[in-house]
């Protein structure tokens, strides 16, 4: 695919695309902050787990 037919692709996208109702992005927004925030909390269980392990408890 050269450049030119690239081009035409991303206007032929473009053209046929329309905007989200509020509905719609609301809901866009909604899926994409709880995929943020689950994977916020996987990655600070991972943290703490790893920082468990190394003995960074100590009482």
């Amino acid at each position: 695919m050269d450049i030119k037919e690239l081009i035409e692709s991303w206007r032929r996208i473009l053209t046929i695309s329309e905007k989200p109702d509020p509905k719609e992005y609301m809901l866009l927004l909604r899926v994409v902050l709880a995929g943020l925030i689950a994977v916020g909390v996987i990655g600070l269980i991972i943290h703490l787990v790893l920082y468990l392990i190394q003995g960074g408890y100590s009482v």
